[in-house]
Parts: structure tokens; C-alpha cells; sequence
């Protein structure tokens, strides 16, 4: 067991042991090393669907799967993460989820009042919530994280969907 700490993989071990390496230890859905079944990488080491994340939550997740499959209670598959990020320093509040950038097959709700320092940007793909940007105004994040982890259809809220949860009751 080799266990490090930090956001930004140090991948020279396992170059040097000749794993393969892109952005991180690339894994499978079972999170064993594609080059060495017996080897398996979990955390901000591990670069799964060619994403590596740095941030703590997707590890518990990745953590159920391995314990699973390695007591042998069922191969349990990782399906990737959604992340929520919050940023609160002196003056800025801000938090990001999902695909909070969009493309030509996204709808995205942009609100701003500059007078008050607020943005809110949304981003719709099939009638669901696949990312959120807020500036300023951040209370509303974990609902919006909430919508976009369930997946649920906001077609019903939609016209309020900007205005948070109070609203969409």
C-alpha cells in the first residue's frame, strides 16, 4: 500500500513501475490499474475516464467501490463523480458545478446585476441541470448541486428555476 497526501498526483512511482499515466494513474470502472489488474488507485492519484479529481467526496466514492470489489461483496462499478466546488475569500463568494461551461447542445439561463456584484449561470441539456456558476449570491449552490446530482427534470421549475428553491415550491 503506498499512500500519499495533496491535490496534484505525483505520478513518478508509478511511471517508474511502468503504469500507464494521463493526468494521473489511469483506472477502469473497477479502479484497478489498466496496465496491472492486481494494482488499484483511488483519490487525486487516480485518473478515471480521463478525469482526475481533486477534491476529497469523489474519494469516499471510489473508496465504497474498491472495499466492494475487494472483500468480494459484488463487483461494484465507478461511474465517475459530480462535483461541487464553494470559494469563500474575503469579498468573493463563489461555487461551480458540473458542465457549468456548456456547448452547442446546452441551453444555459444567465442572471446578472452588476450594481450588486451577482451572476448566476445555468446550463440545461434535455430539460435537466448539468452545471451551475454563482458569483455573489451562492446561497442557493447546494440546491443546484442537489438538482444536477439527482438528475432530475426541471421542466416543471424552470421558470423559477433562477430563483432557488423558495420559488420553485
Amino acid at each position: 500500500v503506498v499512500m500519499t497526501v495533496g491535490v496534484r498526483p505525483n505520478t513518478a512511482l508509478a511511471e517508474k513501475m511502468r503504469l500507464h499515466v494521463n493526468r494521473g494513474i489511469v483506472v477502469s470502472d473497477t479502479l484497478q490499474t489498466i496496465t496491472d489488474a492486481r494494482i488499484y488507485a483511488v483519490g487525486e492519484c487516480a485518473a478515471h475516464r480521463g478525469v482526475a479529481y481533486g477534491l476529497v467526496a469523489p474519494l469516499f466514492e471510489q473508496g465504497k467501490v474498491l472495499a466492494n470489489h475487494l472483500a468480494e461483496m459484488g463487483i461494484d462499478r465507478y461511474q465517475g463523480s459530480q462535483t461541487s466546488t464553494k470559494l469563500k475569500v474575503t469579498g468573493i463568494d463563489l461555487f461551480s458545478a458540473g458542465d457549468f461551461q456548456g456547448d452547442e447542445h446546452t441551453e444555459e439561463i444567465v442572471m446578472s446585476d452588476p450594481m450588486t456584484g451577482m451572476y448566476k449561470k445555468l446550463v440545461i441539456k434535455d430539460n435537466k441541470l448539468v452545471g451551475a456558476c454563482l458569483y455573489g449570491d451562492t446561497v442557493d449552490g447546494s440546491w443546484y448541486f442537489e438538482l444536477l446530482r439527482e438528475g432530475r427534470a426541471v421542466e416543471e421549475i424552470r421558470d423559477q428555476l433562477m430563483f432557488g428553491p423558495s420559488s420553485a415550491d
